[in-house]
């Protein structure tokens, strides 16, 4: 088959109808969008998004897909442009600024990929680039995307990332390691779910991941829960590393082979990535229709008894409206606190002071090789020694945590359920039992007996044993937040019935304002 024309041949039938009935209506930047569409129907494209923040190694990852330093680290630090890769002879176009509403005729400059390095430096003159390269893993119809870096202060990144979707077939959201369960980077793959393409999460820089503070399988089936809560919906979550590329949990080779395989099954991606866009173009455009009927909505306040009536009624519907979405997000908002408290309680607690790590000492002294006690019946006294002191430290250990985590875990948890008015003495009760044990294979365990006994060995040896008993007793605190929540879900339920009701009869005390809050709604 040639590859001069589109291998995959779409019906362009109805979005040339839909470019024609948003001219018709006025709407030229909508029509101008459909307009890209039929461009990129005619093209045959497959079109891989990479989205992320700028810190999460998204360039370096494209970077290493095309096999070559294609883009410089940070190509556009203080604009929101988009950066398209294609296989051919290497060139790059770059395309200036024009004002929205301007046609995009606007015609773009070629330069060398030598010289892009140089424009990107002034990255804030220009809209977008296209750069072409050799890169075989792209073959004739694979297009890299790179869009900016979400960056929650510059709104304009964000924007600029949702354009870029318009013309993007499938997406990878890059996320950090250390990042990935915050709420910016949970709320913006919520938005791209919401496009309806198919989505792939990576957690970048997984080799930070240690094993010894939280199992691979746990930390990925908090991720999974994280989305999951979020309802972020997805095609697979994969794991990556550039820094060590023999990790054990690195996905490298599955996103090369991903990548490889989208290009080669476009077609049916193809169609529906431009049925999504067209509908996406669509809402927009009665989202812009809604907004343009604020005249309506004056004359029907005018009709509600004058400003100071309306005024009257909007913030009463006001404050329902704030209240139905704190009921809303009750659960999300009191799960990000009391994670956030917990884990502060935990960092400021000293598990174990100096007397405890003089105590551990002399633990560690009795677990290397050749302790001994007395001389008659030294086989005996030595073994009785040995559980001496090992009883002292975890006797000691125990008192400690009790009195430094334990006892303000269960005063926080308390406190929490008594204000939202779901505590009862058996939930203590539950709570109470719940609580981690430490026991002595936890400290045998964490010994090395090869070790030489020092006080920096000491430190280390307390420093690991803390951090240990640490994640227990908070995987044990928000095991026991997540079934206080449900609760807090039930009654946020009833709550968000009597305000629903309570609005409802406010809207029905003027026609007027009934056809305005029509109109909010639409």
């Amino acid at each position: 088959m040639s590859t001069s024309s589109p291998v995959i041949q779409l019906n362009t039938g109805s979005l040339q109808r839909l470019q024609e009935s948003l001219g018709g209506w006025g709407d030229d930047k909508s029509a101008r969008l459909a307009g890209d569409l039929l461009n990129k129907a005619a093209a045959g494209e497959m079109t891989i998004a990479f989205c992320g923040h700028f810190s999460a190694g998204k360039s370096s990852l494209i970077n290493s897909l095309c096999g070559k330093k294609v883009l410089p680290s940070s190509p556009v630090p203080t604009s929101a442009n988009v950066v398209s890769i294609r296989n051919g002879e290497p060139r790059a176009l770059i395309y200036p600024v024009t004002p929205e509403e301007a046609a995009p005729e606007a015609k773009p400059q070629e330069v060398s990929l030598d010289e892009l390095y140089t424009y990107c430096t002034n990255g804030g003159a220009y809209s977008s680039v296209e750069v072409w390269d050799h890169i075989p893993l792209l073959g004739s119809r694979g297009v890299l995307m790179d869009t900016p870096g979400v960056d929650s202060t510059d709104d304009s990144h964000q924007k600029a990332t949702h354009s870029a979707l318009h013309l993007a077939d499938t997406v990878l959201y890059v996320m950090d390691y250390n990042h990935v369960q915050s709420e910016n980077n949970l709320a913006f793959a919520k938005s791209l779910s919401d496009w309806g393409k198919p989505l792939y999460l990576v957690v970048n820089q997984i080799d930070k991941h240690r094993d010894r503070e939280l199992s691979f399988e746990h930390y990925r089936a908090e991720v999974e829960a994280a989305f999951k809560r979020w309802q972020v919906h997805y095609e697979s979550l994969l794991f990556t590393t550039l820094k060590e590329p023999e990790h054990p949990y690195n996905q490298w080779k599955q996103i090369q082979e991903l990548i490889a395989e989208l290009i080669v099954k476009r077609e049916p991606i193809l169609k529906y990535s431009l049925d999504c866009s067209a509908h996406h173009i669509v809402e927009q455009h009665v989202k812009a229709y809604a907004e343009s009927l604020e005249e309506t909505k004056q004359q029907l306040l005018e009709e509600m008894g004058g400003e100071e009536q309306a005024a009257r009624l909007e913030a009463e519907i006001a404050g329902y409206r704030k209240e139905m979405e704190r009921l809303k997000d009750l659960s999300q908002t009191q799960r990000e606190s009391i994670r956030k408290q917990v884990d502060a309680l935990l960092d400021n607690a000293n598990i174990t002071p100096a007397e405890l790590r003089e105590t551990a000492k002399q633990f560690l002294e009795s677990r290397k090789s050749g302790f001994k006690v007395g001389l008659l019946f030294a086989g005996a006294k030595t073994q009785q020694e040995k559980q001496e002191r090992l009883d002292k430290l975890t006797d000691a250990l125990r008192e400690q945590t009790s009195a430094s985590v334990e006892w303000h875990l269960l005063e926080l948890m308390k406190q929490w359920g008594k204000t939202e008015k779901i505590w009862s003495e058996e939930r203590e009760q539950r709570l109470q039992a719940s609580m981690p044990q430490i026991s002595g294979d936890m400290l045998e365990n964490s010994v090395k007996p090869d070790a030489v006994i020092s006080g920096e060995y000491v430190l280390n040896y307390c420093r690991m044993l803390s951090a240990d008993i640490k994640s227990l007793y908070r995987r044990a605190a928000m095991n026991a937040a997540e079934e206080m929540l449900a609760d807090v879900a039930a009654s946020a339920k009833v709550e968000q019935q009597r305000v629903v009701a309570a609005l409802n009869a406010l809207r029905e005390q003027s026609a007027a304002m009934s056809r305005y809050m029509q109109l909010e709604r639409d």
